[in-house]
């Protein structure tokens, strides 16, 4: 007999479908890129508890404690660690469970690893305005991969890009402008709802505009994905991802004598607000242009040439 709720109401069917819908919008409010984060962070536990004959959901406060040694021993980063509590939380607030992350054992635990295991976080070097002129010397060829790379690099950096947001950019979400060009961003890190933002980018030294322009006719491309895979030559109707631009970004800096393992996909987007802050741009004007709502966070993208500025040995050191 079909489970027909009386009064009216929905069928058990029909709320079992409403209750899918709602997870999947649950879901969407966060990117796929931190569900993926977060789903590995998940398994991770659940493996040491199935390991270890433990309950996972609900997990006890010394279940978790047990898990933050053991990760503590294996010399994870306190950075690994924060983002593996924060999916135990979030998997227990799911599940509708008090989260045992929350409880003070698992905090002093948590504070004992920051104080005897926290270093600062590894950083990216910044690709400056003067080492991206040094790496875009070593492309000069006029292949169609080396044109790509010129207007892709160019492009992270003018517009001080995410590399996610790099390589979402469709061919209409960038515009030209009298001053340089318009990109639109659709969604973003700091924009999970998709309400769009748009950067400026001026035509000035680097001749951004003129590397788009010059990637568009060799591509010949007038919609869809604006950057995408070639082989031998031959244009791929796959759109790039964050992690092949960063692969082609290290060779592209290897080439150019840099230490490719210090380079990554933020490096444009670092460059630009170093390069901002070596030149004593407005702080506020730099993030703007990199979409941060705190100041705090754009100093974090500058480098330690920022701790020159307005010194106070200035006139005597």
């Amino acid at each position: 007999m079909p489970a027909l709720l009386t009064g009216g109401e929905l069928t058990l069917p029909t709320l079992q479908r409403l209750d899918e819908a709602a997870a999947s919008l649950a879901a969407a409010s966060r990117s796929a890129g931190t569900q993926r984060v977060y789903a590995g962070a998940w398994r991770d536990f659940t493996g040491f508890c199935d390991e270890h004959g433990l309950a996972p959901l609900p997990a006890s406060a010394l279940t978790v404690v047990r898990y933050l040694t053991h990760l503590a021993k294996l010399g994870r980063s306190v950075a690994t660690i924060d983002l593996r509590i924060a999916a135990i939380a979030l998997a227990h607030r799911m599940a509708g469970h008090d989260s045992p992350t929350a409880r003070e054992d698992v905090r002093q635990v948590l504070a004992g690893i920051r104080n005897t295991h926290g270093r600062a976080p590894a950083k990216k070097k910044a690709l400056t305005a003067d080492l991206l002129v040094g790496v875009l010397r070593k492309i000069r060829g006029r292949e169609v991969a080396e044109v790509r790379d010129r207007a892709m690099i160019l492009l992270c950096f003018g517009a001080a890009l995410r590399r996610s947001e790099l390589v979402a950019l469709n061919v209409d979400d960038v515009e030209r402008h009298r001053r340089g060009l318009l990109v639109r961003l659709r969604r973003s890190k700091t924009d999970q709802e998709g309400r769009g933002q748009t950067v400026a980018v001026p035509d000035g030294k680097l001749k951004v505009p003129a590397a788009l322009d010059a990637w568009l006719k060799a591509s010949g491309l007038t919609d869809g994905a604006l950057f995408r895979g070639c082989d031998r030559g031959r244009l791929s109707a796959e759109r790039l991802s964050a992690s092949q631009f960063a692969r082609i970004l290290k060779a592209r800096c290897a080439a150019a004598g840099l230490d490719p393992s210090l380079i990554g996909g933020h490096s444009p987007r670092r460059g630009f607000a170093t390069t901002a802050g070596d030149l004593g741009a407005d702080l506020r004007l730099t993030a703007r242009q990199m979409r941060h709502a705190k100041l705090e966070t754009t100093l974090g993208y500058i480098e330690d040439g920022e701790l020159f500025r307005h010194h106070a040995g200035d006139g005597f050191l």
